[in-house]
């Protein structure tokens, strides 16, 4: 039974047309999935049902009847709901607090509300005191707690941006079980989503949109990902593989410190690509930042890496893996954030060279194929994959000897992330020295030169080429020390 239509759906923000004519409906108890390159027009499609932004053109039906959601409340009240990839919790306040946010009135009963919470958090299996404050929670869960407070509203419509984004893959696991249960139950659930494997494995259908525009819905069943794929950029899309080139120019050697036994010792060449592998508290995710001085206890040949200053000093630069909260300024335009690595050089007593600030944007604009190629437009305004060019180009503008990459490609769109593996692959050949961690075991494949497996804040293997995709999550997964 189809529970939900939309129907010509047409969204405009000034000359912009965001979607045209659009077509998307819901089964009733179905997961479908929405997919597409970054401004495709998913999120805003599911702004629109979820009562964040009025549509222009077009029709809403819930249950057969008319709908026109005038906010959030409006489509809360009618059961539809969403849960954003950037989480709307307040972390101060408590996880009870936090659940029935925005639908309390009057005199609060804590010990009431303390109840309600723990059969909420029951639902989704989340074994936490109410009483805890968000703050303290881990971002899987986080989002539980997220999904629990959709689930406080009856929503009918469960929408999921992103989901597993910032999660672990034990976190991913109770995730996608927790979706079987919820669907089970009846509700109905829209999975926006850039990773495929996870579309495959839980949705029933699969909607693509391509720049505002609907290219079609298929079952799952009647489609392989090489044909979502194609569907979404066009054209087909090939997994990346870089040549293969000797690298024998050292640049250095980093100790790090990240377990309090023996520092792991990494020896990079000018050139190479050296993946990082490993399950969440492998150790792997602290690599970088204890390499960019923000732990402490890290060398680079004989230099103490005590902070980020003195790692920029010995040439070495990081994109991080959260850009939104640690590589950008979101309301900032693409120009101010550029040069926010390079302000003592482009500065003159104290005042900014406004040419020399411009030129530096332009260079990097064009090197980078940024778009749209807008110095002074917000960061905010620009999709996943160019606001990482952005972040890449305020690390390469120091002009790095070694740069670490982490998690460069998260939250990016299939087309979008061929441009940037194009990017460091031409950075590498350009003499550069990478460090590339990656939980995207075909991504390390494609780009590394070699791969260190991390597991228990140790290197426990170094693979060399040709790799293959087994053999990685074997090691990875401590399968192959089992065998």
């Amino acid at each position: 039974m189809t529970l939900l239509t939309m129907r010509g759906v047409t969204k405009r923000f000034g000359a912009v047309e965001a979607l045209t004519g659009v077509d998307f409906d819901l089964e009733a108890g179905e997961v479908h999935a929405l997919v597409g390159e970054n401004g495709a027009g998913k999120s805003t499609l599911m702004k629109i049902l979820a009562g964040v932004q009025p549509l222009d053109e077009g029709t809403m039906t819930l249950e057969g009847r008319a709908v026109h959601f005038r906010n959030v409340s409006d489509a809360q009240a009618r059961g539809v709901v969403m849960v954003y990839q950037e989480l709307a919790l307040v972390p101060a306040l408590s996880v009870a607090e936090n659940l029935f946010l925005g639908t309390l009135s009057g005199i609060v009963r804590y010990r009431a509300l303390r109840e309600r919470a723990r059969a909420l958090l029951a639902q989704v299996d989340l074994d936490l005191d109410p009483e805890t404050e968000v703050e303290r929670l881990s971002i899987g869960e986080k989002q539980l707690v997220e999904i629990a407070r959709a689930l406080a509203r009856e929503g009918r419509v469960l929408v999921l941006d992103e989901p597993t984004a910032a999660l672990s893959s034990s976190e991913t696991e109770r995730l996608f079980e927790l979706i079987a249960k919820v669907k089970a139950a009846g509700v109905s659930l829209v999975y926006i989503s850039h990773r495929l494997e996870e579309v495959f494995r839980i949705a029933d259908r699969v909607t693509v949109l391509r720049d505002g525009g609907l290219v079609g819905t298929r079952a799952l069943d009647d489609i392989t990902p090489d044909e979502v794929v194609e569907m979404m950029v066009g054209s087909a899309v090939h997994r990346y593989q870089r040549p293969d080139r000797h690298r024998d120019e050292r640049l250095g050697r980093f100790e790090l410190d990240l377990a309090g036994d023996a520092p792991i010792e990494i020896t990079v060449h000018a050139g190479e690509i050296v993946g990082l592998a490993g399950v969440i508290g492998s150790g792997r995710e602290r690599v970088l930042p204890s390499a960019f001085g923000l732990s402490g206890g890290a060398r680079w040949g004989d230099r103490p890496l005590r902070s980020p200053r003195e790692a920029i000093r010995a040439g070495i630069m990081l994109v991080p893996s959260d850009r939104k909260s640690q590589g950008l300024v979101l309301e900032s335009s693409v120009q101010e954030n550029v040069s926010l690595s390079t302000l003592s050089r482009l500065q003159r007593f104290g005042f900014m060279r406004p040419v020399a600030e411009a030129a530096q944007t332009r260079y990097w604009i064009d090197k980078l194929s940024l778009r749209p190629p807008l110095p002074h437009k917000p960061v905010r305004e620009l999709s996943g994959g160019n606001q990482q060019k952005v972040v890449l180009a305020k690390a390469l503008a120091i002009e790095p000897k070694v740069l670490l990459l982490d998690e460069p490609t998260r939250g990016v769109d299939v087309g979008a992330r061929a441009e940037l593996y194009d990017v460091i692959d031409g950075l590498s050949s350009q003499g550069l020295g990478l460090l590339l961690s990656s939980s995207d075991t075909e991504e390390l494949i494609g780009l590394s030169d070699r791969i260190l497996v991390f597991r228990g804040g140790r290197v426990v293997t170094e693979l060399r080429p040709p790799f293959t995709y087994e053999e990685v999550v074997a090691h990875v997964t401590g399968a192959r020390q089992l065998a």
